[in-house]
């Protein structure tokens, strides 16, 4: 879309799963309504109007065009840790940006050209755990071993440090490691002991360079070096749950999550130097009633010998308690790779597991028994669909009303009902059961459905706490929805959100939509996708970060297109998801 006069980019803000975009030589000032494109990786906006990029600090860039901008402040970039590319005049920009612009260079992002790596700078970047570590000196690499400038390294890592320059020595602490490393001197102090290191430290333009690794090693991290993306990742030993939240494994520090190459739809994805980590899960509702582990393993040899791969002979084993089978074969990627494969099957309460560990080399004793070490680990994790109805589902519908109501009142919610005795209170909310029955329905009958979100109706009662609507409201030009939405939610904010002159404007009768107002003195702007007649509930997110200082924050559960909106601190909220299992929107 080069080179079009455009000036509101707004329509396109709703493509939620557009990777890239491309919007050069255009009127475009205000990018706020990009903020919650979470799918964006590449933006190219050179040669606008563009004054702020706050917007974008929470998303996962990788490739930024903005050069040609009236940008002074790019700090917001600071955030983006995935960054490989960054244009942008430098000349406008003020002090702190422009410290961080060269920051960015000194730390493998490539400013203003092709590549992060020039004739004097590695283009290597070192991540804490996923954490961009920002440099004022590039790290080098001397005969294999990654060299990197001190402080940052020590600072990301939790250490205090102080420099002896009589002794050109560095000092860094932290509780239970404390480091001692001399310039030009292969020999260190690490509590106490005396230990070699294969590079000595040493002063590089000013800048005192340690050996990454041994610094990762003494802080119980592992250090990787990834060649295709010239990045030395730093991870300990950890506990990782999948995107899907269905399961979970402990990976050592070696194991970094990466992006496939292949578009296969993995559950987790990770490598270890030649080694890759693969996992999936198919959850047994989703599958024919009856399916078994024998039909699954008999499932998957057939897909192996459509491509004619012959798999090892079966071995059954057992898993976290769930039975199992593993077996072995070897086959050839696409690009001519030849990979050794070992695979295990599981069959657990709700879902089927399948892990594998593939690798390049020849699978020996030591990968065999890291997966192995790592297979065990394997948790079925339950939803909160789940965990509520092995809780609250053997509950007759009366008992399940007054559990809830009791349980909310005592959180601070019902508080017009104060007054109430306890069993005219239990007698109010049997009437509201009542209500809520149809002919032929309750919501809290579980003999044969449980419906985990009964209970939002019953919430749903506190008319000074709760937004509980059907998010279909007839929502467009001049229906003012939005602004009398802000309003009902400022109703139910406990003072977090109290926003004056609200205004909704409408370009057009399809959007893009801009609601206006002042809060705590200042004029906000949110930007609220065009969802036909439905209510975007997404602008919570906005309205969160205008609020977090006030220590509430809105909360959301959908049912179907029927939202529950209530405001809530990190305790309160904490404590409802682990007594009540209710689903909260992450993206609010």
């Amino acid at each position: 879309m080069n080179n079009n006069q455009i000036r509101d980019i707004c329509p396109v803000a709703g493509l939620y799963k557009l990777k890239r975009l491309v919007v050069s030589d255009n009127q475009i000032e205000d990018i706020g309504c990009l903020s919650r494109m979470n799918s964006l990786t590449d933006l190219l906006a050179s040669d606008n109007k563009i004054t702020s990029i706050a917007p974008l600090a929470k998303l996962n860039i990788e490739w930024l065009g903005l050069e040609g901008n009236p940008i002074e402040d790019i700090t917001a970039v600071s955030s983006m840790n995935k960054l490989k590319h960054l244009y942008v005049d430098g000349s406008a920009l003020n002090a702190p940006s422009k410290s961080l612009v060269s920051r960015f260079e000194q730390s493998g992002v490539a400013v203003n050209r092709g590549q992060a790596e020039t004739d004097t700078i590695s283009g290597v970047s070192v991540f804490v755990q996923d954490v961009r570590v920002l440099f004022e000196r590039a790290p080098i690499i001397d005969d294999g071993t990654t060299l990197v400038q001190f402080r940052p390294l020590f600072e990301k890592l939790g250490f205090a440090v102080k420099w002896d320059e009589d002794t050109r020595s560095i000092r860094a602490e932290k509780a239970g490691t404390s480091l001692i490393m001399q310039a030009d001197h292969t020999e260190a102090v690490l509590n106490g002991d005396t230990v070699t290191l294969e590079v000595a430290p040493r002063n590089v333009d000013g800048s005192m360079m340690v050996p990454v690794r041994f610094v990762s090693e003494a802080s119980h991290l592992e250090a990787t070096w990834d060649q295709r993306a010239k990045a030395v990742y730093l991870w300990p030993d950890r506990t990782i749950t999948a995107p899907s939240g269905l399961f979970s494994i402990k990976v050592g520090g070696k194991w970094v999550a990466k992006s496939p190459v292949s578009k296969i739809n993995y559950d987790l994805y990770m490598e270890n130097g030649s080694k890759v980590l693969m996992a999936f899960v198919e959850r047994k509702a989703d599958i024919e009633d009856g399916f078994t582990l024998d039909d699954y393993e008999a499932a998957l040899k057939e897909s192996l010998e459509k491509v004619n791969i012959k798999p090892s002979e079966t071995k059954s084993i057992t898993v976290d308690h769930m039975n199992a089978r593993q077996l072995s074969y070897s086959m050839e990627s696409a690009n001519g790779a030849k990979y050794e494969y070992v695979l295990t099957i599981a069959e657990g309460q709700y879902n089927f597991f399948r892990m594998g560990v593939a690798s390049t080399d020849a699978i020996g004793t030591e990968t065999e028994q890291d997966y192995e070490n790592i297979l065990q680990s394997l948790k079925e994790l339950k939803t909160t669909d789940q965990l509520s109805e092995e809780k609250f589902g053997a509950l007759k519908p009366v008992e399940r009303v007054l559990d809830a109501a009791r349980y909310y009142r005592e959180l601070g919610f019902f508080a017009g009902d104060q007054s109430l005795s306890g069993q005219q209170f239990d007698d109010k909310f049997k009437k509201v059961h009542e209500e809520l029955k149809g002919e032929n329905w309750d919501p809290f009958d579980s003999s044969e459905y449980y419906d985990s979100l009964a209970e939002l109706y019953i919430l749903g009662e506190d008319k000074k706490r709760v937004w509980l609507k059907d998010t279909e409201a007839d929502v467009g030009e001049g229906n003012e929805i939005y602004a009398r939405t802000l309003k009902q939610w400022s109703d139910i904010s406990r003072g977090a959100f109290q926003p004056t002159e609200i205004q909704e404007n409408w370009k057009s009768k399809e959007g893009p939509v801009e609601i206006s107002f002042m809060l705590n003195g200042k004029k906000r702007t949110i930007h609220p996708q065009y969802m036909n007649d439905f209510i975007d509930v997404g602008i919570l997110a906005e309205i969160n970060e205008m609020i977090q200082d006030s220590g509430y924050q809105f909360v959301c559960v959908e049912i179907d297109q029927t939202v529950f909106v209530t405001v809530l601190n990190a305790s309160e909220k904490d404590k409802i998801s682990k007594d009540r299992f209710l689903p909260f929107s992450e993206n609010i």
